[in-house]
């Protein structure tokens, strides 16, 4: 290599190594276990054998006549299709065994060094499940799996929603670049939302413009753009520069919900469920653009598949009769294959189940599952919101609750109000709980029940009210002591008040012995306020409010100097990190349309 005639040395390359994304066949992990399918052709002869010898065995014992009477064809037919389900569920069985994997994989080519910045979707549908754990999670993997096969390449990340910004610079670091990629949620953005074009925009500019490497951005997104630009433009933009574009698809076409942070699923403006669907075709027009390639990340077990076929066959060999039977027999079987009820019922039902075991979580699954066949339907949401209240989710619990108050069932909505107020109240909002439960007074004047619960949570109110006023008299007492000494100049400490605590009320509330007069059962709860949470709860927010007032600061810990760089050091040690929150422009938070 000539040496560089501004410094006498020569230029440094990084290592020669570039990688592109290749499609290949299907592939076995285990290829030891197809040895299994020589077994097919063993079985095959056996039942060949095995009938032949049965045909001689029963001709000794009739005439040719007399035998197709007793057995006729048909019986061998039976025999035959039997015996081939059976080879067929030997076979699919060893490929299952073998573990069939397809997709794509990474190809090293030996040249020079490769920019690359990697474009991850942190959007909110990113979090749906159709590929486990999460679509987000998928795509994590994926670009681990592509920085195992990096060597001397820089590489970058860049992370968008809504909007877009360089989370990691081009680094040859790759424990720092995992260390921002770790850091990705659709909670660290500030816009929801899906901006291809923004992002590829960003990721161009993110390229170092001198540099004469050959560039490549990796874009790992499920394709549905909600942003105002066009993506095959900002693929036109990196063509343009020489920019060769990789699209993964992460998720499946067939459109799942996507889940919402506090529970439940995404909703449109006319209240129906978001489905989230992998847009390939826009991403494979993307990649044609630029002469890049798109394959989905499906590069996983398929083991699935061919078990499901050689079980699909066992099923139906083990079903199918040798001899002759009744319409009824056939009939009853394929019944059996049929689901007796409808799909939310089901789910409801066993939900009901698992809620009255006392296993909150598992009712909660079989609600939500019940939700997506009836979204709208009252009676699920409400079964929804009693499964989130019950275990501890009263956020959720809430927002559930008011999506059921567009009921025409009066006595649906007292329910409702009732246990919104019991939510409101957990949350600490004494006030908004009141108001729930005289709106529930006005549908039914007579329920004692909720009664008791406003005159206690009145009480409540009553209790902060009274213990706000002796905090605020405390602190002036205060403020004037600590004057005073500094005018007398004497150094005596005043004596700290007492916290006043709220009298002790008895328990007014009792469970509810009229639920089992609705017409279906649904779990019912929030009949009870505990009165130690109901004291934490009403203290909860006073206390809050009485340390932003305060202004007194904290005395150090024994051993501790005032100044004491350990002690800076330790504050510091608390500070959550967030690499690469430091990058990110100064975007507020903004509500749009399509916030997925």
């Amino acid at each position: 290599m000539a040496p560089d005639p501004g410094t006498g040395a020569a230029a440094p390359l990084r290592n020669f190594a570039k990688h592109e994304i290749l499609d290949h066949p299907m592939t076995f992990f285990r290829t030891e276990m197809l040895f299994f399918i020589w077994a097919v052709p063993v079985l095959f002869l056996v039942i060949f054998y095995g009938m032949r010898r049965r045909r001689e065995i029963m001709s000794r014992f009739s005439t040719a006549h007399g035998l197709s009477v007793i057995a006729p064809d048909t019986v061998g037919v039976r025999r035959w299709v039997k015996g081939s389900l059976l080879m067929g569920t030997v076979l699919f069985t060893a490929v299952a065994m073998a573990g069939p994997k397809y997709g794509y994989r990474w190809q090293e080519i030996r040249q020079q060094g490769v920019d690359i910045i990697i474009v991850l979707d942190c959007s909110r549908s990113m979090t749906a499940a159709d590929t486990q754990p999460s679509r987000l999670e998928r795509a994590k993997r994926e670009v681990f799996d592509l920085l195992a096969m990096l060597k001397g390449d820089r590489v970058g990340l860049v992370a968008f929603a809504g909007t877009a910004f360089l989370q990691c610079p081009l680094t040859l670091d790759y424990d720092a670049f995992n260390l921002f990629l770790n850091a990705l949620s659709p909670d660290y953005l500030p816009v929801g939302g899906t901006d291809i074009t923004g992002a590829l925009e960003t990721a161009l500019d993110s390229f170092d413009e001198k540099s004469t490497t050959d560039k490549a951005v990796v874009l790992i997104t499920d394709g549905e753009n909600t942003g105002d630009g066009d993506p095959l433009k900002a693929a036109e933009a990196l063509k343009e520069q020489k920019v060769k574009l990789f699209c993964i698809g992460v998720g499946g076409t067939e459109g799942v919900p996507v889940p919402e942070p506090a529970g439940g699923f995404k909703k449109d403006r006319a209240g129906q469920i978001v489905l989230s669907r992998l847009d390939e075709n826009t991403l494979k027009q993307m990649a044609v653009v630029t002469g890049g390639t798109y394959v989905r990340s499906v590069a996983g077990d398929r083991f699935q598949w061919p078990l499901a076929l050689a079980l699909l066959c066992l099923v139906v060999e083990l079903m199918l009769p040798v001899a002759r039977k009744t319409i009824a027999v056939s009939l009853l079987a394929a019944l059996m294959l049929l689901p007796l009820q409808s799909a939310d019922a089901n789910d409801t039902r066993a939900g009901i189940t698992a809620y009255e075991k006392g296993d909150f979580e598992q009712a909660l699954k079989h609600f939500t599952d019940a939700q997506l066949n009836a979204p709208d339907k009252p009676e699920i949401l409400y079964n929804v919101a009693d499964a989130y209240y019950k275990t501890g989710n009263f956020d959720a619990a809430a927002e559930h609750y008011k999506q059921v108050m567009e009921t025409d069932d009066t006595q649906l909505k007292r329910k409702v109000l009732y246990n919104l107020g019991n939510a409101e109240f957990r949350r600490g909002n004494a006030k908004e709980a009141i108001g729930h439960y005289e709106a529930a007074l006005s549908i039914d004047p007579d329920d004692q029940l909720t009664k008791e619960n406003l005159e206690f949570v009145k009480k409540v109110v009553e209790q902060q009210q009274q213990q706000s006023g002796d905090g605020r008299k405390d602190r002036d007492k205060n403020e004037q002591g600590r004057e005073n000494e500094a005018k007398s100049d004497e150094g005596q400490g005043s004596q700290a008040s007492e916290d006043q605590q709220p009298p002790q009320d008895k328990d007014q509330t009792r469970k509810n012995q009229s639920e089992g007069e609705q017409e279906q059962p649904k779990p019912e709860f929030g009949d009870e306020i505990d009165e130690q949470q109901a004291q934490q709860a009403a203290q909860a927010s006073e206390s809050q409010k009485d340390q932003q007032q305060s202004t007194q600061p904290q005395a150090a810990q024994p051993g501790e100097q005032e100044g004491d760089p350990r002690q800076a050091e330790r504050m510091l040690n608390r500070l959550q990190d967030q690499p690469g929150r430091s990058l990110m422009p100064a975007t507020g938070k903004r509500t749009v349309e399509k916030d997925w």
